[in-house]
Formats: C-alpha cells, sequence, structure tokens
C-alpha cells in the first residue's frame, strides 16, 4: 500500500503565535464597550488561529490515519476470524460446563432434601420416645400416688394436687420434646456438590452474572438515571430560569 509522504510541518509559527496570544489574553481587561470589542477581535483572532493550525496539519493527519486505517484493515482480517472460532468453542464449553454445573445443582438439591427427610423423620422418633416416656412417668407417679392415698399416707386434697403436677410435668415434657424436634429437623448441614470441570491451565474459571429488567417501575430510586439528553433539550426549548423541571434548575451562561 502506498500512502501519501508525511511532510513535516514548521511548527515554530504556531508557538510564538500561541505565545502572542496568551500574553494578550491575560492582559485584557474588559470593563467598557471598546475592552469588549477588543476582546471580541482577539477571539476571533485566536479562532482564525486554530483554523489555520488545522489546515496545515491535516494533510499529515489524513496520511496518518489513511495508513491507521490500513493496518487496522490488516489486523481485523486474521484476527476477527480468530475471535469467531474462538466464540465457536468456548460458546460450546461453556454450554457443557453449564450443563455440569445444573446437574450438580439438582443433585445438590436431591441430596439436601434426602437429609432434611432423615432429620424430620429423627426428629418425629425423637419427639415420640420423649412423649413415650413422659407419658410412662406420669402413670407410674398416679400410680405411685393411689398407692400413697390408700395406704393412707397422704390425704385426698395432696394428692389430687400431686396428680395435677404430674399431669402438668408431662406436658411440659411434651412442649420440650416438640421444640427439640423442631431444632432437630432444622439443623441440617448445607450440603454441597462440586460439578465436575476440570482446572484448564490458561483458562480463567468464572461465573458471568448479568441481569434483565422485567419491570422498571418497581426499580429503586438509587437505579434510576436522570435521561440529561431530554431534560437539555427541554431547558433550551422553554429558555427560561428557574426550577423548569421539578428537581431541575435551568440557568444561562453567555458566550461569544
Amino acid at each position: 500500500m502506498s500512502t501519501q509522504q508525511i511532510v513535516p510541518v514548521d511548527t515554530k509559527p504556531f508557538e510564538s503565535g500561541l505565545a502572542k496570544f496568551r500574553e494578550e489574553a491575560n492582559a485584557i481587561v474588559v470593563k467598557d464597550q471598546q475592552d469588549y470589542v477588543v476582546a471580541c477581535q482577539l477571539a476571533l483572532d485566536v479562532r482564525a488561529y486554530v483554523k489555520d493550525v488545522k489546515a496545515k496539519m491535516k494533510p499529515g493527519i489524513d496520511s496518518a490515519t489513511a495508513h491507521l486505517n490500513f493496518l487496522k484493515n490488516e489486523l481485523a482480517k486474521y484476527v476477527t476470524p480468530a475471535q469467531q472460532i474462538d466464540e465457536i468453542v468456548s460458546r460450546k464449553a461453556e454450554d457443557w460446563k453449564r450443563a455440569e454445573r445444573e446437574a450438580a445443582e439438582r443433585e445438590r438439591q436431591r441430596i439436601q432434601a434426602e437429609a432434611e427427610a432423615a432429620a424430620r423423620r429423627r426428629a418425629e422418633e425423637e419427639r415420640r420416645e420423649a412423649e413415650r416416656i413422659a407419658a410412662e412417668q406420669r402413670k407410674e407417679r398416679e400410680a405411685e400416688l393411689r398407692r400413697q392415698r390408700e395406704a393412707g399416707e397422704i390425704k385426698a386434697r395432696e394428692a389430687e394436687r400431686l396428680r395435677k403436677q404430674a399431669e402438668e410435668d408431662e406436658r411440659k415434657a411434651r412442649e420440650l420434646a416438640a421444640k427439640q424436634a423442631e431444632e432437630t429437623a432444622k439443623a441440617v448441614p448445607v450440603v454441597t456438590v462440586a460439578p465436575a470441570v476440570p482446572k484448564v491451565a490458561g483458562i480463567k474459571a468464572r461465573v458471568n452474572w448479568k441481569f434483565r429488567i422485567v419491570d422498571s417501575s418497581k426499580l429503586p430510586r438509587q437505579f434510576l438515571k436522570a435521561d440529561e439528553v431530554a431534560i437539555g433539550e427541554y431547558v433550551r426549548k422553554e429558555k427560561r430560569a428557574g426550577e423548569v423541571i421539578p428537581g431541575v434548575e435551568a440557568y444561562s451562561e453567555d458566550g461569544i
């Protein structure tokens, strides 16, 4: 490929022009109409200078841009197809990896469900056994109370009080057994099942979390962004200062 020869540009006039403009700009003080006219003329001279610099530098920029575009096209000729191949094979590997992770999660849920079911069965068995023991203890105490009453060792009122106490103790034992059974049923360790995805040197295993908005009306305020383009268009159309939109204050700045 042949490109236009880049001709060096003499930048010394640019440097001297900048120095002159900077000195004049720093020295000027606008306090009346004449000063304002002088300042505006200086601004026009600076803009003409910028236009001249761009015109003289543009041929070199165009030549460099053409060469840069040529190199970019050459790069894309070989890189883009390779990236497409990479995408094809990566997508196939990622699909398998995702399926493997989903299978591992299903297995984890199965094992977790079995463990929780076993814990519930164990808790129920322990509760029933605790209730059986509590009931037997109450019956034994009641039988002993009847014996003591018949033997005249205790009076009827005392026997009735102790019988009610035995019933209350059984009730509390049943409540405690139910509470302990509930805790046992909940005390199931979280099961983990790692997907069988091998590690490959040079490949960084990662899971990319993304999102989709399903109902924008439910978004919290912290996740909303002002439409500054639309606000700017509205402000320029209204052309008035103050709160033109709730929460938006418009103001103007002079320019020449």
